[in-house]
């Protein structure tokens, strides 16, 4: 288990060190980059979410049953993430 903590924080630390790298070494203004930084951090939340709700279709089905999850009635009071292009108003 230790093992598997250690290659997870290895990994985290490498992909934080190299989008470090890449934000301190591209020419892009930091507009391209925050927009490209936040479009992929929106695929990867809906890939999670799709994910979620194919494993919990697939557990419904084996258990026979629905499943009521926490995650689902807190959505409500989660923050909107705006979508990639989307304009916001600031007061």
């Amino acid at each position: 288990m230790k093992t598997l903590l250690n290659f997870t924080a290895g990994i985290v630390l490498g992909a934080a060190m190299g989008a470090g790298a890449y934000l301190l070494l591209t020419q892009e203004r930091e507009d391209g980059q925050v927009q490209t930084i936040k479009e992929a951090i929106h695929r990867a939340i809906e890939e999670g979410k799709r994910s979620a709700e194919e494993r919990r279709k697939q557990l419904e089905q084996e258990l026979g049953f629905p499943i009521q999850d926490e995650f689902q009635n807190a959505q409500a009071t989660t923050p909107h993430i705006h979508e990639p292009g989307e304009k916001t108003i600031q007061a």
